[in-house]
């Protein structure tokens, strides 16, 4: 998740317990210090998978609450709260039901201009 989202560590841990909560699950993540040590010898690699054909890409996008220092400081010190938002916008292979593409944005940006702005070759068919 580090490495695909480009995040850094404890945002990367932060993020997953996020997921396991909203899906459910009682698993504990580690701690950053173990993370941090086992990271040092991990390789990751992401391999390309390209299609056979044309590419029917399922597009939709999820909304996700930053908690940043200006949440933190008005829970602790009072005063208004202010929401930070961003957007997970996801790609996925119809038939495979893979992630193809991910792209992070603010809450501002909708899935067609992000799907516009993201140079592709999905298929000889497809108009650039």
């Amino acid at each position: 998740m580090k490495v695909l989202f480009g995040m850094a560590l404890r945002q990367t841990t932060g993020f997953v317990e996020s997921l396991l909560r909203l899906v459910g699950l009682d698993w504990t993540v580690p701690d950053f210090s173990t993370l941090s040590r086992r990271q040092k010898t991990l390789a990751v690699n992401i391999p390309y998978r390209g299609s056979k054909g044309p590419l029917h890409l399922l597009i939709d996008s999820t909304g996700i609450k930053v908690e940043g220092e200006g949440e933190w400081h008005a829970r602790k010190h009072g005063g208004p709260k202010r929401r930070v938002w961003r957007k997970i916008h996801l790609g996925i292979d119809e038939e495979t039901l893979e992630v193809r593409a991910v792209e992070i944005t603010g809450s501002h940006i909708g899935d067609a201009p992000v799907l516009l702005s993201t140079p592709t070759e999905l298929s000889p068919e497809v108009p650039k």
